[in-house]
């Protein structure tokens, strides 16, 4: 784009993610990533050498301070996320949390409540939102390409070991629902809309923090989800959609798919006897050929490819960008009110199980 200003960012924290978004913040030409913060100086020192970041600053305050960033990427604890963001949000930079932006629905209100009260642009790194593919079946899901859409099934679980992964055992923020659960609880929302009811079954490791949990939610406008995320076991990674003339599928890995299967499937229609004679036989005959069930099986839908290029982040990033050029102050692929809407959930299925279960994982 001829005349389109490049946006400097700040990059908050110096783990896993933000060395893993940084291969995709460099590949974005129209940014420039011109410092990074971490509350250790010498990871901040050496995350800058690592990436060749200009400016290395021990704690967060530096980096907010500077004048020459527009933007910042959040990528600290899960605990820290929303006091991270709202202290950038106050600072007056525009802000891109990593999921979930905070670790509760009254601590999220109070991050909402800043980006509003400063007039700057916050979206929740929930990445999926962009992917091609599963933009896709929204809009399949908006058209009602396939009908009245019923009941969503997805799911998003990876056993893990918890002493490679203790931040995700223990401590505030840990567990599977603001870990891997938050994936399919936004699909749901964004198939089926708000939530008019959550049941569910949490199950927990000695510290009290949920490992495993099943949801299944019943929606205003009438839609169900059957939603599973697990840290303690490995689940199919797929996401369905079954609506009145057929179904829709992401399937695995979930998490980054590039391939939507639609499969259209006309209503039954009326029952008739069976003919007699030879052409029953005939009909016999041929339902007992697995070739010609596959090929019955096949008719009336496809796979189609929806690649989201080099990076799977790729897709959100120029989309913040994109909001950054038009000024705009949240997400419309992850609107203000869907990051809460998730809170919510999340806090209501663990009112469900107020006993969970101790498993060792």
């Amino acid at each position: 784009m001829n005349g389109a200003r490049t946006w400097r960012f700040g990059v908050v924290g110096t783990g896993a993610m933000s060395a893993t978004m940084m291969d995709c913040l460099r590949a974005e030409r129209r940014v420039d990533v011109v410092a990074v913060a971490s509350a250790d100086a010498a990871r901040a020192q050496a995350f800058a050498q690592r990436f060749q970041v200009a400016h290395a600053h021990a704690g967060l305050d530096a980096l907010l301070a500077r004048d020459d960033v527009d933007a910042v990427y959040i990528a600290t604890a899960t605990r820290d996320h929303a006091a991270h963001a709202i202290a950038a949000l106050e600072a007056g930079k525009a802000v891109l949390c990593e999921k979930p932006f905070a670790i509760g629905v009254a601590q999220g209100q109070h991050v909402l409540a800043a980006a509003q009260r400063t007039g700057r642009l916050f979206m929740e790194a929930q990445w999926t939102t962009a992917l091609p593919a599963y933009r896709e079946l929204l809009r399949l899901v908006r058209e009602r390409s396939l009908g009245e859409p019923v009941l969503l099934h997805s799911e998003f679980g990876i056993a893990h070991d918890p002493a490679a992964h203790p931040r995700l055992f223990q401590g505030p923020g840990a567990g599977v629902l603001l870990d891997f659960g938050v994936y399919p609880i936004v699909l749901a929302l964004q198939a089926f809309g708000p939530v008019r009811s959550v049941d569910a079954a949490v199950r927990c490791n000695a510290a009290g923090v949920d490992v495993h949990a099943t949801l299944q939610l019943t929606h205003e406008l009438g839609g169900h989800s059957q939603l599973a995320a697990s840290l303690v076991a490995t689940l199919p990674n797929r996401s369905s959609l079954s609506c009145a003339g057929g179904h829709v599928v992401l399937d695995s890995p979930v998490m980054g798919a590039e391939t939507l299967g639609v499969r259209h499937v006309a209503p039954a229609g009326p029952v008739h006897a069976a003919a007699g004679g030879a052409r029953q036989s005939l009909v016999a005959a041929l339902r007992r050929q697995r070739w010609l069930r596959r090929l019955k099986a096949s008719l009336g839908g496809g796979a189609s490819e929806h690649p989201f290029g080099a990076n799977r982040y790729a897709p959100q990033l120029s989309h913040f960008v994109a909001l950054l050029d038009a000024g705009a102050l949240e997400s419309d692929l992850m609107p203000h009110a869907t990051s809460l809407a998730v809170l919510r959930v999340v806090e209501a299925a663990r009112r469900c199980s107020p006993t969970a279960v101790e498993v060792t994982p």
